[in-house]
């Protein structure tokens, strides 16, 4: 990543970022994925729906009871 590029996002692991070419690189360690815009867009929504479901997952469970939901009978 030594020439002239336009960052749209980076951490100490990993970059995005736009050649003067055009294409979108992902930058992770040592790989480098070069795409078109277009194919990025589906990208970021792969990524984008994978981070919604871990975030689901890593979701507290509510085991909490409201008695109020519940319909009681007298015995008879």
């Amino acid at each position: 990543m030594g020439y002239k590029t336009n960052f749209l996002s980076q951490s100490e692991t990993c970059a995005i970022y736009q050649c003067l070419d055009g294409h979108i690189h992902l930058k992770y360690r040592s790989l480098d994925i070069t795409m078109d815009p277009d194919e990025f867009y589906q990208v970021a929504e792969v990524f984008s729906d994978a981070l919604r479901t871990l975030r689901k997952a890593e979701e507290p469970a509510n085991d909490t009871i409201n008695l109020a939901d519940f319909e009681v009978l007298p015995k008879v």
